[in-house]
């Protein structure tokens, strides 16, 4: 199962060239954000994923997007680039990689959700219940940065 670390003096030394990648806050009419349970773990995250050569981090966006929810989206802006080295995910194969993830807001423009391999169940939540689940760490700051509604991007 993948395992999720953050400010952790127990996590792995990372063991993966970095990585970078993109990840998607999409809310609804009240404000509630979409998440998604992840398939290989306990973890509910915001759809998102590695960057693919020669591809850009707003397209990785949309295409992580897509592939993990159904859903078509459009980039509205950048919420936060997260860079900070004590943030590490373990995946089941053994490879560690520090997270270095750039996080846009996103609109649906069509689709509909549906799961996938990476995905088992979706959920749309709002601030006030983000304690109920178990969020990867990079997932939780990228919400509540997005709900704070702060027009810059956050920078960690």
């Amino acid at each position: 199962m993948e395992r999720f670390y953050y400010r952790d003096p127990d996590a792995p030394v990372p063991n993966q060239p970095l990585s970078p990648g993109a990840s998607a806050v999409i809310f609804d009419a009240n404000r509630r954000i979409l998440v998604l349970k992840r398939a290989r773990s306990e973890y509910w995250s915001l759809p998102g994923g590695r960057i693919d050569l020669g591809e850009s981090a707003h397209d990785c966006c949309i295409r992580e997007t897509f592939e993990e929810t159904g859903l078509e989206t459009r980039v509205v802006r950048v919420v936060s680039v997260n860079t900070d080295p004590s943030s590490i995910v373990l995946y089941p194969d053994g490879n560690v990689h520090r997270s270095f993830f750039i996080c846009f807001e996103a609109e649906v423009i069509g689709g509909a959700l549906r799961a996938s391999v990476e995905s088992e169940e979706f959920r749309w939540i709002a601030c006030d219940e983000i304690d109920s689940i178990k969020t990867i760490p990079d997932s939780r700051m990228n919400m509540l940065d997005a709900w704070s509604a702060d027009p810059a991007a956050f920078i960690r």
